[in-house]
């Protein structure tokens, strides 16, 4: 097996093992984030760190995944495990070292699995021999590492094949998955044929979105643990105006020379110089970011973030619409140890800038940033991001999207496909707008000129997008699940597919299995339907033609809810606002809960009247309920976007659009209301 060449110096600080590279972790503590962190969710947190001290024991948690540079994965890995480290657990985290065969074979399983046919390349009996030969080479040499009970966190395909072997050497073996397709093609149900008896050692599979969860998962024990981001990382603490334009200006992606240094705050206080710039520059002239908007990509150079699709989009809308830049920025190819294509993406991109015509070269910047050194790399995007007019994420599809989180957390209007975890992240025209069809180019210039025409909704959308992050999107709740998913596959317990759902009020939607939750179905907290199996309705209707009304529900100010209370109360109060609108609407039985303080319905054969009077009626019942929720009762309203949906002329994306946006209207209206979209087909 070649060794990682790509990984720079700086990150070659570890115990070089052959077959894996073992990463050294701080040491970081949730005390430290009570300026960050909801006060009751630390006491939640605590209570966590307790139990699992308890769970484990003497045992190690051993991480493993390909890269522990430039990808979502390796972000996370790096900015959360040090809180495990404060917390008193023995974690590990390990780094495969892989030939370039092996990587571009996990890279045709990264494309298949998300739809997408990349290479072109198929996955037959030479790849899968590659692939199984490295994941043995790979766990006999963790394997060796071991002590008897040990767990192990494989995350996604790259480390499938070690489940086996694995699970014989006496490990506990949990599978984490970041990718997926909410609706399996040819290309993702044949990945999953291929890896699903490469996974049969595992003992509990995690999945980051319900809609990613396979076909041919069956009833194998699953858990929903959402990703999230470091408040107190380097690549999102606070910056000042002054010191994002030093950095920038040092980058060379803006205008001028700053009088003051590029110096940045590191995570234990002190202040540190920047001395990386851009590997890559292709610029005509850096545009000055107090003069101009500067809309930015910041992506790994990869066809499924599409950055000629933006490039499109930005040159066929944007650019004769408004005085904006583009920046497309992404990491040093060289330094992506499992991406065989970057490098091939990034040129593609290149060429294209270069064939521009004079004017409109001088308003796009291309940049790759280095990833010598992380924390640097991590100051670089944090400075992009702050000063970006917009921030932009065009994927055709997505597992989670963690530079939108960022992005929402530094209070930045975010336009995203309305794909993939984007979806779980940004409520359209409340914390970010979507674009529905992910191909669609002039629709994602429009929606960028939108924000770039209407300064006030952009504010408004990135302070919701922020309060909306802390709420949901953090480190305090990642951590917190995960004690769960280790309570469960320790235990021997069944995880969230046997929860018990709530019974009254709730209709009892079938599932695989009668015993429990089928979580491909349903949301594991309420047992109401999910977004993945909300929308397989809306789809079978349209092929059967029929004429619907959407419901988009969304509970008033939860984020207030949470911080007056805590993370536990306010998801009981969600089960107990479930529980209200499921007995409303029976004989109806397609209430689901969309994510976070989201529910969705569909009303067949109804009319416009009907549907207001519903929906005014479920608002009035929701009021006058009086939560009980632990030792307290808690008072709460939701607001409701009614929408028709016309299966001849629609897609259920366009429908729920239409219904979103009419809940928007609801909540500048005063919240605690119902309003049907005006231009509904339904009149």
């Amino acid at each position: 097996m070649e060794a990682l060449a790509a990984i720079p110096l700086e990150t070659r600080r570890f115990e070089d093992l052959g077959a894996l590279a073992a990463i050294p972790l701080k040491t970081r503590r949730f005390e430290d984030l009570g300026g960050y962190l909801f006060e009751p969710m630390l006491e939640r947190v605590g209570v966590a760190q307790q139990q699992i001290g308890e769970l484990l024991g003497e045992r190690t948690v051993w991480w493993v995944n390909s890269t522990a540079l430039g990808g979502g994965v390796a972000q996370l890995l790096r900015t959360l495990l040090p809180y495990w480290r404060g917390a008193g657990i023995d974690v590990r985290w390990m780094v495969l070292h892989g030939s370039a065969e092996f990587f571009r074979v996990t890279k045709r399983f990264h494309n298949h699995l998300q739809g997408q046919p990349g290479d072109r390349g198929a996955i037959g009996t030479d790849e899968l021999t590659t692939f199984d030969r490295a994941g043995h080479y790979h766990a006999g040499a963790l394997a060796s590492l071991l002590a008897p009970g040990d767990v192990v966190v494989l995350n996604d395909p790259q480390t499938a094949a070690m489940s086996v072997p694995l699970k014989r050497a006496g490990a506990s073996v949990i599978w984490s998955c970041h990718v997926g397709i909410d609706h399996d093609n040819e290309l993702s149900r044949n990945a999953w044929s291929c890896l699903m008896p490469r996974l049969a050692g595992v003992s509990c599979f995690v999945f980051s979105r319900y809609a990613s969860l396979p076909e041919s998962l069956g009833g194998a024990e699953t858990s929903i643990v959402t990703p999230a981001i470091d408040p107190a990382s380097t690549k999102n603490l606070p910056m000042s105006d002054a010191g994002t334009r030093a950095i920038l200006q040092h980058l060379g992606l803006a205008a001028g020379v700053s009088s003051a240094p590029p110096s940045y705050e590191r995570t234990d206080g002190s202040t540190a110089m920047l001395a990386a710039r851009p590997t890559v520059l292709d610029s005509d002239g850096a545009p000055d970011w107090s003069r101009v908007p500067v809309v930015v990509s910041l992506a790994r150079w990869d066809r499924i973030k599409d950055p000629l699709g933006i490039l499109d989009g930005f040159l066929e809308r944007v650019l004769s619409a408004s005085d904006a830049h583009l920046l497309l920025a992404g990491p040093d190819t060289s330094q992506v140890a499992d991406d065989p294509e970057a490098a091939a993406v990034l040129a593609e991109v290149r060429e294209r800038w270069r064939r521009l015509a004079p004017p409109a070269r001088a308003r796009v910047h291309l940049a790759c940033l280095p990833l010598t050194s992380p924390e640097e790399n991590d100051v670089m995007v944090n400075a992009i991001q702050r000063q970006a007019a917009v921030v932009v994420k065009k994927s055709l599809q997505e597992g989670f999207g963690l530079g939108v989180t960022e992005a929402m957390w530094k209070a930045r209007p975010v336009v995203a496909s309305a794909v993939g975890g984007h979806l779980e992240q940004v409520q359209h025209l409340h914390s970010g707008l979507l674009v529905k069809d992910p191909a669609d180019v002039a629709a994602f210039g429009d929606a960028i000129v939108k924000l770039l025409r209407e300064p006030p909704l952009a504010a408004r959308l990135g302070q919701t997008a922020r309060k909306r992050v802390r709420a949901l999107f953090l480190n305090d709740r990642h951590f917190v699940r995960w004690v769960e998913v280790l309570g469960s596959a320790l235990d021997g317990r069944a995880g969230v597919t046997r929860s018990e759902r709530p019974t009254a009020g709730v209709p009892q939607q079938p599932s695989h299995d009668a015993r429990a939750l089928d979580l491909s179905d349903h949301d594991h907290l309420t047992g109401l339907w999910n977004r993945r199996r909300f929308e397989q309705e809306l789809d079978r209707s349209r092929q059967k033609g029929e004429r619907l009304a959407l419901l988009s529900i969304d509970v008033d100010a939860y984020n207030d809810v949470i911080d007056r209370h805590g993370a536990g109360p306010a998801e009981g109060l969600i089960v107990s606002i479930s529980h209200v609108l499921a007995k409303r609407l029976l004989p109806n039985q397609t209430l689901a809960r969309m994510g976070g303080d989201e529910f969705a319905a569909v009303l067949r054969n109804a009319t416009r009247e009907h549907v207001q009077s519903l929906a005014d009626e479920l608002c009035t019942a929701v009021r006058e309920q009086s939560h009980a929720v632990g030792p307290s009762r808690i008072d709460a309203t939701v607001s409701i976007g009614c929408a028709f949906f016309d299966a001849g002329t629609q897609t259920h994306h366009d429908a729920l659009l239409a219904a979103d946006t009419a809940l928007y209207e609801a909540k500048t209206a005063g919240s605690d209301r119902a309003i049907l979209h005006k231009s509904s087909p339904g009149a």
